[in-house]
Formats: C-alpha cells, sequence, structure tokens
C-alpha cells in the first residue's frame, strides 16, 4: 500500500473528479432525499482506504481484542489496513467475489468518501489488489471503479450508506449472521427505527402497511436479541468465545428466544429460565437445533441425568454437572437479564433440581464444541468429591453424546417408539428423586431449618404406597429383586 498522507490521498480523489468527461459513466445515486447523478472514476486500487467501521469484519474486528485495538485508534495505518484487509480474506464469500471480478473485471462500482476512505466495495478492493500483484501487468486489476460522496457527509451517513448497499441484490457476498447483527445495533444506536431497518432488509414488506411495519419491526427486535444473548454469553466466558464462533447458531438461538418468551408467559420466568439455561449448555457442546428444541422441564426432570450417569466419561460428575452444589453461588449470565426483562437473580436452587447450570459454567469457561478453541486443553470437571481433569475433546465429546442421547429418548418417547425402555428410565429418575430428598433434607438441617413435618409425613406415605404397589407388582412378573424386598 502507497505512504499515502492524508492531504495527498484527498488530492488523488480530487483529481479524478476533475478529470471526469463527458465520456464518463454516470449511475444515479439517492442523496438527502434527491437523485442526483455521479460519474463512475477510477482510483489507484493500492490508494483507497478500507473503511474501518465496515460491517462486513466488525465481528472479527471485534474478537481481535488488544491485537486489533489499532483498527479503532489509528485506521488509516499500514497495520491497521493490513489487519483489515487480511480479516476480509478470511470472510467465506471473498474468493467467490475475487473469481468473479478476475473472469467479468467490476461490474459495480464502489462508493468512496473524499478523503478515499470506501464506504462499500472493500471485499472488491482487497480482492483487485490482490488480482494485480498475481497479474501486475493487466491495467484493469489496478484501478478501482467508485463514485465519490459529496464532502458533507457524515458518519451516520455513511453507515446509512453502507446498510442500502448491503440490501441490493448483487454479486457481493451477505454478511455473516454475527456481523449482521452488530450491523442492526449500531443502525439502532443511529437512531433508525426498528421498522426502518425491517422494511429495508426485507423487501417483501410493504413500508405504506401499518402491519407490515409492526412484523418488520417484530423481525429486527428479534435478531436484536439474538444479538444480546451471543453478548452476554461471550461475556461470561471471559475471552474463551468470540462473535465468529455464533455464525452457524441463528437457528438455535431462535429456538432458544422464542421458547423462552413463550414459557415465561405459559408457567412463569424461573421455569423459563431453567429451560433456558439447559438449552444454551446445550448450544455451547454442540447439539443441532431439532435436538436442543426438545429440552424442556421434562428432559431435564427425567432424561438427562440417567443419560450422563451412563455417559463413561461424565458418570463420576454426572450429578455435579446437572445439579451441582446448592449451597455455593452459581455464576450465571445474571439471568440474561436482556431477555428476561427482570431486575433479580436467578433463584439458587437448594432442592437438587436438575438446571444443568453446573455444566454450563464449566462450558462457558472453555469456548463451544464448534468454536476456534484449543483442543488441547485439559477441562476442570466438578466431580461432587472435588474436580477431575479430561481432555477438552473428550469432555466435549462426551457432554454432546450424552445431551443427544436424552433427546432422542425423549424424542422417541413422545412419539410414542421406545416403549419399551421407559420402565428403567423412569425406575431410574425414581431413584435420583429419593437421593435429592435425602440432599435437600440434609441441606435443611445444616442450616438449622425444618420443614413442614405434617406435610412431609403425609408425602412420605403416598411414596410409599406407591412404592408398596409397584413391588407387588413387578414381583408377580418374575422380577427378583421385586420378590425379595416384600
Amino acid at each position: 500500500m502507497s505512504p499515502l498522507t492524508q492531504h495527498a490521498r484527498r488530492e488523488i480523489v480530487a483529481a479524478a473528479k476533475a478529470a471526469v468527461t463527458d465520456q464518463n459513466e454516470r449511475r444515479p445515486f439517492d442523496w438527502r432525499g434527491e437523485k442526483i447523478m455521479l460519474p463512475v472514476v477510477a482510483i489507484p486500487v493500492g490508494d483507497v482506504l478500507l473503511n474501518h467501521r465496515t460491517h462486513r469484519v466488525r465481528a472479527q474486528v471485534e474478537s481481535l481484542g488488544t491485537r486489533g485495538a489499532i483498527i479503532e485508534t489509528n485506521p488509516h495505518s499500514d497495520e491497521a489496513q493490513r489487519l483489515l484487509a487480511d480479516l476480509i480474506r478470511q470472510t467465506s464469500g471473498y474468493h467467490d467475489v475475487k473469481a468473479l471480478i478476475r473472469n467479468e473485471t467490476q461490474r459495480e462500482p464502489g462508493l468512496i468518501t473524499h478523503e478515499g476512505v470506501l464506504v462499500n466495495a472493500n471485499t472488491r478492493a482487497v480482492a483487485l489488489r490482490d488480482l494485480h500483484e498475481e497479474f501486475p501487468h493487466k491495467s484493469t486489476f489496478a484501478f478501482i471503479k467508485v463514485q465519490v460522496l459529496p464532502d458533507n457527509a457524515d458518519s451516520t451517513e455513511i453507515m446509512q450508506l453502507e446498510f442500502n448497499f448491503q440490501m441490493r441484490l448483487n454479486y457481493q457476498q451477505p454478511y455473516s449472521f454475527t456481523n449482521q447483527l452488530l450491523f442492526i445495533k449500531d443502525l439502532l444506536d443511529s437512531g433508525l427505527k426498528p421498522d426502518e431497518i425491517g422494511v429495508q432488509m426485507k423487501p417483501h414488506y410493504d413500508p405504506t402497511s401499518s402491519k407490515d411495519r409492526r412484523a418488520a419491526a417484530e423481525e429486527v427486535e428479534a435478531e436484536d436479541r439474538l444479538r444480546q444473548i451471543i453478548e452476554e454469553l461471550i461475556a461470561a466466558s471471559s475471552g474463551a468465545l468470540r462473535w465468529p464462533d455464533f455464525d452457524g447458531d441463528r437457528q438455535r438461538l431462535i429456538e432458544i428466544d422464542e421458547s423462552y418468551r413463550a414459557m415465561v408467559a405459559r408457567k412463569g420466568p424461573d421455569a423459563a429460565r431453567r429451560v433456558k439455561q439447559a438449552k444454551l449448555a446445550g448450544l455451547l457442546a454442540g447439539l443441532e437445533y431439532r435436538r436442543v428444541r426438545h429440552i424442556d422441564e421434562s428432559y431435564l426432570d427425567d432424561y438427562v441425568l440417567p443419560a450422563f450417569e451412563e455417559e463413561p466419561n461424565l458418570r463420576a460428575a454426572a450429578k455435579a454437572l446437572a445439579i451441582g452444589q446448592q449451597v455455593a453461588p452459581r455464576a450465571d449470565l445474571g439471568g440474561l437479564s436482556i431477555l428476561d426483562d427482570l431486575d433479580e437473580d436467578p433463584p439458587v436452587d437448594q432442592h437438587g433440581e436438575v438446571t444443568l447450570q453446573p455444566l454450563f459454567d464449566v462450558l462457558v469457561r472453555y469456548g463451544k464444541a464448534d468454536g476456534d478453541t484449543d483442543w488441547d486443553a485439559e477441562v476442570e470437571v466438578p466431580t461432587g468429591e472435588g474436580t477431575a481433569t479430561l481432555p477438552k475433546n473428550t469432555f466435549f465429546d462426551a457432554v454432546k453424546a450424552a445431551m443427544q442421547t436424552a433427546a432422542d429418548s425423549k424424542a422417541q418417547d413422545d412419539q410414542g417408539q421406545n416403549a419399551l425402555d421407559v420402565p428403567r428410565r423412569q425406575l431410574n429418575a425414581a431413584g435420583a428423586a429419593c437421593d435429592r430428598v435425602r440432599r435437600a433434607y440434609d441441606e435443611l438441617d445444616d442450616d438449622g431449618d425444618q420443614p413442614n413435618r405434617a406435610a412431609l409425613e403425609q408425602a412420605l406415605e403416598a411414596y410409599l404406597r406407591s412404592h408398596d404397589e409397584l413391588l407387588h407388582y413387578l414381583a408377580e412378573r418374575g422380577f427378583a429383586a421385586a420378590e425379595n424386598r416384600r
């Protein structure tokens, strides 16, 4: 890249504008409510600046941490520009854009400020530079075609223009899921309303229809809620998670958001929060969205703990991961307060209820099953008697396998396809429930509290009645263990 000063770059752009003749191609351009004709000019591709605020790689820039600070503090420096170019080369559609330009040259002009900063066409600029380096004698790769924005454009207008360009159907690669979410956030922060963003994002909405505008607003608000879930997961991970780690998770996040909101209305925030936390653990473990869909109260009550106890690498830690130490405060996402619309902290479970909160706490510290992560790391796993270590890939594979088994078993039961295995799993669940009663009572003794004894006696009598009836039933069918205990 040429070591140009800001003044020199402005002069290059001004000279290109001054050289415009009647033969120059002109294209219509919407500017401040008017349609004006702007000429298309050619500027040396090495002399333009990549836009450090482009949402093409916004998520990737944020994920650089301190290494990417220079992009914000000194965006026009050679180091910042090299970083931006490298990030653009790593986007999924870069090579397609490059191949298209190589075969057809640059079909659409970009837009540039009078200071030489690209508003859009950042990917095309990097592709042209790389092609010029590969084919130095081909002059068509040495220049980028652009229209020059009026000198008085401000930063909000420039972001709106980037949005307008992105919404057009052309040969540019689409923004990644997380970059699109961050773009929506910036547009909202700039003062645009959700319905204004929505009708531009989705052309099928009629901007003159109040019903369509409401639907467009709801769609944007839903996308922004997904962004907030990711933002809080990243914050909870202490650097283990990055924005691009969630690019493949849109459907799973939609499932989590929609089911949470429906459950709050149906059963209240505590039950909804419990299921939501388990679904987030499933997302981190790499569970596909169809299986995440099966995570509900029944999944937690009857299926997941037995599945963990049957997984060899999780057996010793099964209860600690599913229930945890009930007397200790739990690390959490602050209840995912943005989604909850609640100020109170989530209640600490005192009754041995399966929440998968401890599992979530472990997973979020080590990243995601399908993320860019250090698979050579050792994971500290709580066992109830301390901690054990497992290789990270072993732990994540075991968690995913157990959660999948639980989801598949529940799905089969829901469809009546696995009736033969229901008695075994229900007995396992009953045994686990007995263990939870004992632990809960021990905790009450430690605190000096006592439960309602009369109510507990009544519940115990009902349990023993059912227990005796089951023993009699099974003994009649030849189960030796039942016959020996009669």
